[in-house]
């Protein structure tokens, strides 16, 4: 058995590991029967790490309770590793802490979850004595997802159907007769969730003698040619008594002109400097009869860019540049096709921040082409935005973005100026989820004033981006997951509740609800790890249960599966007035009295229904339309 360790791994896990066992007087010679190692969680997450600690803790009180005296108590504890926020344990952690749970003498080694795959792949096969529990997954070779039956290995896995059975059923006898689906052709339990919640709505439809339509999409399915873009609208209104006092505010050399209420805050930012100059101050003029100049209030005076709060006076700000001490080198931005996007001239020893220009359609920033070698003189060739530093030696430094094919749909936004608006609003391009976008709306015609930023897919529904502040001219926003626009999609059709469906982007469902409209619901799957308040309820895995169960009769080789039968799966939440058709249909699934059909990843979920009451919009969009939905004749 493997019992070399470093100092510094055992340091951590001494630090990061709580545990439980029968007394013994020496820390360093205890030994445990069972070991759990969590994904990074504790066991005290209310998710699937305590859940499945339950099961342990359950198991050893029972199975010491029968113990006689003379013979020895079952002895547990959990490991949690280390794990850095947005990551996910790795492999090699992971066989650190089972090295250290085989060197504590542990006989049952409790992995919950996928991301132990691997891990539990190879250490099963290096402590051939020692039995492991793997939840919700299969062990496998890295690099190759055939999956291993191995001697020493019990497996843990979940019927997506009848998951996804419970949630459609629950569904329609909750008042909805509009619903959602939103699933993934690639991920191997999706379809049969989808297939489990198709058959559960339908079930209950013919139950209740309702109608019942569902929309179904699969988000990555070729056959799902959706429409991301939009476009973004600057809106403005005319100048009237209800505007409230207005005034003009003209910035010469810069930006952040425009008509203004009195007390808005406005950012004011001069242009880049001329070549051999650099910006010096800013001067400020009162345009209105007997206000003082001084009444133009501005946060400074020195500082290229800095606020302006409008006060009772009209009013032009000019960006005055002064001689440099030295020598001034440009540092050049170009477009795609090298012509020049914005030129900037800074001082040997100063720096700049560059942003890349917005990409073409289906086009993302991938990195910079910089025409220097010198260290140093690019902050990260890889940001889109970023910072260069000029030196004597790299005097002027020209950057040209590198875009790339994006495997995923990518938002393509159109940047437009409303009726009121003189000029062209800018921000205009093509982004993908989580690019932060600035936009500047044109200055207003005379007369006007600016309104608002608003939304609008190619059909007209608003979307649902969130502005840093939608009536300020010059905003930004962050892209959200870009899949949150077929969930949005079904909302604007009038769909009441969408089921997650249990795949990499279930969140997307859970977003979209957040951000659409509080009488929209979502139903989960898979997610204990996200908000409970997005959800109105969520097909849950008990890994408790099953790890109970596999601790009890152990069977190396062997897959437990947590279904209605043994109560391993259920709904976390059902409405009082429901629980008794709900318990009704659990036992009949428990008892195999109603039938599931499945379907393969990927399949046609339409295979499976054959109702009078359900019909599925199984979704081929090209634009806006749904080329067919059929129900499959008898």
């Amino acid at each position: 058995m493997k019992k070399v360790f470093s100092v510094f791994m055992c340091a951590v896990l001494a630090v990061v590991c709580s545990f439980a066992f029968a007394g013994c007087s020496n820390a360093e010679n205890l030994t445990y029967d069972i070991v759990m190692i969590t994904d990074g969680g504790t066991v005290a997450d209310g998710a699937y790490n305590e859940s499945a600690w339950n099961g342990i803790v359950d198991y050893v009180e029972n199975a010491n309770t029968v113990v006689s005296e003379e013979s020895k108590k079952v002895t547990y504890r959990y490991y949690q590793p280390h794990v850095d926020e947005d990551e996910t344990l790795s492999t090699e952690t992971a066989l650190q802490y089972i090295d250290l749970a085989v060197e504590k003498g542990a006989k049952f080694i409790i992995l919950p979850g996928e991301v132990f795959e691997v891990a539990a792949y190879e250490a099963s096969r290096q402590y051939s004595d020692v039995n492991f529990i793997l939840i919700d997954g299969m062990p496998h070779a890295e690099g190759d997802d055939t999956d291993a039956y191995i001697q020493n290995v019990m497996t843990v896995s979940f019927s997506a159907l009848e998951s996804g059975f419970l949630a459609g059923y629950d569904a329609v006898i909750s008042g909805n007769t509009k619903l959602g689906y939103f699933g993934s052709v690639n991920s191997d339990t999706s379809s049969s969730y989808g297939a489990g919640f198709v058959q559960g709505a339908q079930y209950a439809a013919e139950q209740l003698g309702i109608p019942v339509t569902m929309d179904y999409a699969d988000y990555d399915s070729s056959l799902l040619d959706y429409n991301y873009d939009f476009t973004l609208t600057a809106n403005y209104e005319k100048i009237d008594e209800t505007n409230g006092k207005v005034f003009v505010v003209k910035v010469e050399n810069g930006t952040g002109s425009g008509t203004y209420t009195e007390g808005q805050n406005v950012t004011v930012k001069a242009d880049p400097a001329p070549e051999g100059k650099v910006f010096d101050h800013w001067e400020c003029k009162s345009n209105t009869d007997g206000v003082k100049d001084s009444k133009v209030n501005i946060s400074s005076e020195k500082e290229s860019e800095m606020n302006l709060l409008v006060e009772e006076c009209d009013c032009t700000i000019t960006a005055v540049y002064a001689d440099a001490e030295s020598t001034t080198y440009p540092v050049v931005v170009n477009n795609a096709d090298d012509s020049v996007y914005s030129t900037q001239y800074i001082m040997a020893g100063e720096s700049c921040n560059v942003v890349a220009p917005s990409a073409e359609s289906g086009m993302v920033f991938d990195h910079w082409e910089i025409n220097t070698d010198e260290e140093g003189a690019i902050d990260d060739i890889n940001a889109k935005d970023t910072w260069v530093h000029v030196t004597d030696t790299t005097q002027g430094i020209t950057l040209t973005p590198v875009y790339v094919e994006n495997g995923a749909p990518t938002f393509d936004v159109t940047v437009v100026t409303g009726e009121g608006g003189n000029g062209e609003s800018t921000g205009s391009g093509s982004y993908v989820t989580g690019d932060v976008v600035s936009v500047t709306a044109a200055v207003p015609q005379e007369g006007y004033i600016f309104s608002h930023w608003s939304t609008a897919d190619d059909d007209g529904f608003s979307t649902d981006i969130v502005m840093e502040n939608e009536y300020f001219p010059s905003t930004t926003y962050t892209m959200p997951n870009r899949y949150q626009a077929v969930v949005e999609k079904m909302y604007d059709e009038g769909v009441s509740v969408v089921y997650a469906g249990g795949n990499p982007e279930c969140n997307a469902v859970s977003d979209a609800t957040w951000n659409y409209s509080y009488d929209k619901l979502a139903i989960g799957a898979e997610n204990w790890q996200s908000s409970w308040d997005h959800y109105v309820t969520t097909t849950i895995k008990d890994y408790g249960s099953a790890v109970k169960a596999c601790l009890s009769d152990f069977r190396g080789g062997y897959t437990y599966n947590g279904d209605c039968s043994n109560n391993g799966i259920y709904l976390s939440s059902v409405a009082e007035e429901n629980q008794q058709a709900y318990d009704e249909v659990y036992s009949a699934l428990a008892n195999g009295s109603i039938k599931i059909t499945g379907v393969a990843p990927g399949a046609d979920v339409r295979l499976v229904l054959d109702s009078n009451c359900l019909t599925l919009d199984y979704w081929i969009i090209n634009g806006d339309s749904v080329v067919y939905n059929t129900v499959p004749a008898e």
